[in-house]
């Protein structure tokens, strides 16, 4: 009997033990899966910013005005230079920067300095026989009103005096014509800029309207591009715009839309804009290829989060989370917000969303509403 309850005694003991291991070994176990429920995730403060609508097209530069500079006198090319601050001449070649009213080039000037010599002497020489012919006239009217000479005597003077004013204009005529020839053949550029082609060489005989160079105004580049009929209404003269180019990668020319054509292409239906920028350094090269960042919209201190956070808005509507505090423990919240501008990789929220609530920016793939989260990185939007 002793030995009965000896053996009982031991059994309810190691009944006792037993229960007491498997109660703790089931609340370390609670204790590990609710530590291991805790998602973890990064963050972010919400702040505001700037953010720009944009639209990208593109097109090709090209100089502000480009001018073909023409002799309108024939003759031989006796010059084809310009002269320098310092008084040097410096020949007329590809790349060499000219001002307007500066000199290019002259053509034949002995010939015309000649011409215009002939017709000074000649309108001398006319206005000498004017003055006698008026002289005379003047004399056979007196005769003729005193009855000593003829009415045909009298007509025949009056017919001289005419002849000799008519060949005066003429010789004046002649004069003015050769001083606007001895003026043209001293080529001029109407422009300040760089000539980019040189089309005669000293001591061509050249025709009136042959070209001599052609000369461009690089100070000032523009762009025109084809922008679609939908944008017609967000473009306007004034508006902001970026321009980029291939040899210059990574940087980006602030510009300003120039015009506006009034009528749309009647193939394409695209409107014509033109964009004009200072070049100043002359690093944009008519010809090239430009990318241009039309800025349609702009906000100013508005909230601003990176596009890869927000989730949803093929079925639902977009929602990120954010995690508030409750107790000792952080739990993440699903958010629907409204999106404004979109800009790359940052979109405007609208709605939902204020500035210094804690964002979810990594993790968030993994959390549904409510549950709780565990911060493992802390970093505010600079």
């Amino acid at each position: 009997m002793k030995i009965i309850r000896r053996i009982l005694l031991l059994l309810i003991a190691l009944t006792l033990v037993f229960v007491t291991f498997w109660f703790g070994f089931m609340q370390k176990s609670t204790e590990i899966v609710e530590e291991e429920r805790k998602v973890p995730v990064e963050v972010e403060v919400v702040s505001t910013g700037s953010i720009e609508e944009t639209t990208e097209l593109t097109g090709w530069i090209k100089a502000k005005q480009i001018v073909d500079i023409a002799s309108k006198v024939p003759g031989v090319v006796e010059s084809l230079h310009v002269i320098s601050d310092t008084g040097g001449l410096i020949p007329v070649e590809e790349g060499v920067t000219v001002k307007k009213g500066q000199q290019i080039a002259v053509i034949d000037h002995d010939v015309y300095l000649a011409q215009l010599a002939a017709a000074q002497a000649s309108v001398k020489a006319r206005e000498v026989e004017l003055a006698d012919a008026n002289r005379e006239k003047q004399r056979i009217v007196a005769l003729y009103k005193g009855g000593s000479v003829t009415e045909q005597s009298k007509d025949k003077a009056v017919t001289a005096a005419e002849l000799a004013a008519a060949g005066l204009s003429l010789a004046r005529a002649n004069l003015e014509l050769a001083q606007v020839n001895l003026r043209e053949s001293t080529i001029i550029s109407p422009i300040d800029g760089i000539v980019t082609a040189k089309h005669i060489d000293k001591g061509n005989l050249i025709r009136s309207g042959d070209r001599i160079v052609t000369v461009a105004d690089m100070n000032t580049v523009k762009v025109v591009v084809a922008a679609a009929e939908r944008y017609g209404a967000e473009i306007a003269v004034g508006m902001p715009a970026k321009i980029s180019v291939d040899t210059f990668a990574g940087r980006q020319f602030d510009a300003k839309v120039y015009s506006i054509h009034p009528a749309l292409d009647a193939q394409t239906h695209t409107i014509q804009v033109e964009i004009r920028l200072n070049n100043d350094e002359l690093l944009l090269k008519p010809g090239m290829f430009a990318r241009v960042t039309l800025i349609t919209k702009r906000k100013d201190n508005v909230v601003i989060i990176p596009r890869d956070v927000v989730l949803g808005g093929k079925i639902d509507k977009h929602y990120v989370y954010v995690v508030e505090e409750a107790s000792a423990s952080k739990i993440a919240h699903k958010r629907f917000v409204e999106i404004g501008i979109k800009q790359a990789d940052r979109y405007e929220i609208t709605d939902g969303l204020k500035a210094g609530e804690t964002l979810v920016v990594n993790g968030m793939n993994y959390l549904i509403e409510g549950i709780e989260v565990e911060v493992v990185r802390i970093e505010d939007i600079k």
